[in-house]
């Protein structure tokens, strides 16, 4: 392995980059905008809640 050179180096480099690029989708962030229905960020500009849609499935209610 070319250790001493520079091209070596340089090219180890941009794999990574490319890796860590590739591979950043994979792993789970935290948001800072929180997701659940009782949170702050679920209020509107007057302080009510927002409604949710309810989910259906050939009409009938799921969950």
């Amino acid at each position: 392995m070319p250790i001493n050179d520079w091209q070596f180096w340089f090219v180890s480099l941009l794999a990574l980059v490319a890796l860590a690029f590739v591979a950043k989708p994979l792993f789970p962030m935290k948001s800072r905008q929180a997701r659940c229905g009782g949170c702050p960020s679920n209020q509107t500009e007057d302080g009510e809640t927002e409604k949710r849609a309810s989910l259906t499935v050939d009409g009938k209610r799921v969950g």
